[in-house]
């Protein structure tokens, strides 16, 4: 009976292994932190302006301006301001808590700072060779993870549940909008600037946040990637 028993743990906890193998290789091939561009964004009254603006490439942000003439090899430091939380008039996070909102704010700077570091010493102070840039957090809808007993799906299957409103994105899931802009810290002239809003994906174990976490991490690291290549003009 001892023998039976001890062969029936076995049994199971084999079984249980492979539906967790399983499972893991369904989830990880799973867009999860594929947030995408929204189709429209706001405008707060964070930039100095919205002139000149046009649409960004695909997958770039919503809108976009560069500078024609823009030459960065004077440029030797960068200050980085705080993130600043400026919402849009029709923001539902104007529903969220203040300290949740100023994490946020905080989280992104950290992830600027870490990624543009390498690449430009940070200024505390604004020189005659130093740029600023400047960031608000416009608007932010925290996502509702999927949670509990979930089956397994067929690769690459979309997860029940997720809505697609009129405006192309899914109810439930995690949205950021941001407005950024790139200036010459003594005379104020803008040398870039965007706004862009992404949306994230119904996915298992996703945190409220989470897909707001993922935007930060994209758009400090193409910011650092400009940077990089505006550095490297000859």
């Amino acid at each position: 009976m001892r023998q039976c028993d001890a062969f029936v743990r076995e049994i199971g906890a084999t079984i249980m292994k492979t539906l967790i193998i399983i499972v893991s290789f369904v989830f990880g091939l799973m867009p999860a932190c594929a947030a995408h561009r929204a189709q429209a964004v706001g405008q707060t009254g964070f930039l100095q302006h919205y002139e000149h603006l046009k649409p960004g490439e695909v997958d770039g942000a919503v809108m976009v301006y560069r500078k024609p003439d823009a030459d960065m090899r004077g440029y030797k430091n960068i200050v980085i301001d705080p993130v600043k939380v400026v919402l849009r008039a029709d923001s539902d996070a104007r529903s969220l808590d203040l300290e949740e909102l100023t994490e946020l704010a905080k989280t992104f700077h950290e992830e600027l700072v870490k990624e543009i570091a390498p690449i430009y010493p940070m200024a505390s102070v604004a020189g005659p060779e130093s740029m600023r840039l400047r960031v608000a957090i416009t608007d932010v809808v925290p996502g509702s993870p999927v949670r509990g007993v979930l089956s397994v799906l067929p690769v690459g299957a979309a997860i029940a549940g997720a809505t697609k409103m009129a405006t192309g994105e899914y109810a439930d899931v995690g949205k950021v909008e941001v407005e950024m802009e790139l200036v010459d810290a003594a005379s104020g002239e803008r040398l870039g600037a965007a706004v862009d809003r992404r949306v994230g994906t119904k996915a298992p174990f996703r945190g409220s946040y989470d897909d707001a976490m993922d935007a930060f991490s994209l758009w400090a690291r193409r910011i650092a990637s400009g940077l990089t290549m505006a550095r490297a003009q000859t």
